[in-house]
Formats: C-alpha cells, sequence, structure tokens
C-alpha cells in the first residue's frame, strides 16, 4: 500500500492529479494483502479504506484489544477481506492545509459520494459514475452539499478537541 498516489511525472490515469492533493490520483491507492491459509487468494474488496487502518488490522491480529478512552481512527479490515462481507458503508474526511502554499484542501467521502473543498471552490463528485471526478454535482445536489460539510464540520471539531502535548527536548 502507499499513502499517497503517484508524484508529478506518474500516470495516475484514470484519477485526476497527484500526491499531494486530495483528489482521487493524490489519495487513493491500491492496497495488497497476502497471508497464505488465512486470507482467499484472487479477492478484490471493494471496501475503502484508510491508512490508519492498518494500525487497527495489525493490532487486531496481535490479539490486542485498544484501550476504550483511546480508540483507533481506523477499523479492522480483517473481517472484511476473509470472507465475500459487503462492504462497510464509512465517512472518511482529509485536509490540506500547508501553510506558505496555495493548497488548501478538504474532503469527506461517504458512499460514493465525495465533497471537496478546494480553496473556496466546492465540487461534489460521484466516484461510482466519475472516478475522474471531471463532474462537479454540487449545484444539482445542495442536500448531499449540506449533509457532507455537516459531516466535515463534525470531524474538525472532533480533531481540535484533543490536541495532543508535543515534548521537545
Amino acid at each position: 500500500s502507499s499513502d499517497n498516489g503517484g508524484s508529478k511525472f506518474s500516470d495516475n490515469s484514470p484519477l485526476f492529479h497527484q500526491k499531494g492533493s486530495l483528489w482521487e490520483g493524490g489519495i487513493r491507492v491500491p492496497c495488497l494483502m497476502r497471508w497464505p491459509g488465512r486470507l482467499p487468494a484472487g479477492v478484490v474488496s471493494k471496501q475503502v479504506g484508510i491508512t490508519m487502518d492498518l494500525s487497527a488490522t495489525f493490532t487486531a491480529i496481535a490479539g490486542v484489544v485498544p484501550a476504550k478512552d483511546q480508540p483507533f481512527d481506523g477499523i479492522n479490515l480483517l473481517p472484511l477481506v476473509e470472507s465475500s462481507a459487503a462492504p462497510r458503508e464509512r465517512t472518511l474526511c482529509w485536509r490540506i492545509d500547508n501553510n506558505g502554499t496555495a493548497r488548501h484542501q478538504k474532503v469527506v467521502r461517504q458512499g460514493n459520494w465525495k465533497f471537496m473543498l478546494d480553496g473556496k471552490t466546492e465540487l461534489l463528485f460521484d466516484l461510482a459514475a466519475d472516478v475522474g471526478e471531471r463532474r462537479n454535482l454540487s449545484v444539482s445536489h445542495p442536500d448531499i452539499v449540506a449533509k457532507l460539510k455537516a459531516e466535515l464540520t463534525a470531524w474538525e471539531a472532533d480533531v481540535a478537541r484533543d490536541k495532543p502535548e508535543i515534548l521537545v527536548k
């Protein structure tokens, strides 16, 4: 797996853009898992995942239960890849706010819908029909835009709630 799409000179087709952005070409990557005797070979899952799922998955494999007051940001993917279980509906959020650069993006994905703030531009895509993110549907689906903006606002409030202490020696 990888934490981002290909860099500047990569061909991420049919996805748009590259590493350093929240367009699908910057965040969508394959994840390959191999565990002979445990995972069936040749199975492709449609489960949407995020890199933080790997921590939750590896910890579950090791038999470690996270503390109730410190849950993982990700989910254990093992039950979803061990069988032909239907993909789990999830809401995933990302943001890039690089100080000193022009790159300010926020994204929330729920099912096939992806709402993106790219600077001040609001964009909505149906990734099942438009994986290349070429048809902005925000004007024709204001209800979905409002719902996903609320999800993004709630996620940002949750992230801001716990500010970890950074120790510097």
